[in-house]
């Protein structure tokens, strides 16, 4: 819906892919892996799984609050501040794993 948008109102060509994630697996022997895909994942004892992550601050009306944080909570999110910069605007921080980050369990 965004990439029709900005194509019809901006007269944009634009390009849309899928953002490759890289995970780095630390095997419990010191081993390190890097995985682009699922298929890649090694078997054996994983000591770690490390996964990009990004460092949001969101801007947004009051009224907003309580559906942005539940929205970073179910995406994996950690709450790292929330501070209200007038009565009615807020800034919330928090670290989310990267958007194309699968469910697997992580150690940042």
């Amino acid at each position: 819906m965004i990439r029709e948008r900005l194509e019809r109102e901006f007269g944009l060509d634009l390009i849309a892919t899928a953002p490759n994630v890289v995970y780095r697996v630390i095997m419990e022997d010191g081993v390190e892996h890097t995985v682009t895909n699922p298929s890649e994942f090694p078997e054996g004892k994983i000591d770690a799984v490390y996964e990009p992550v990004v460092r949001a601050t969101i801007l947004a009306p009051t009224e907003f609050i309580g559906a942005i944080m539940e929205l970073c909570q179910t995406r994996r999110g950690t709450l790292l501040g929330m501070d209200y910069l007038s009565e009615d605007r807020v800034e919330i921080r928090y670290t989310l794993p990267s958007p194309r980050s699968s469910s697997t369990s992580s150690t940042s």
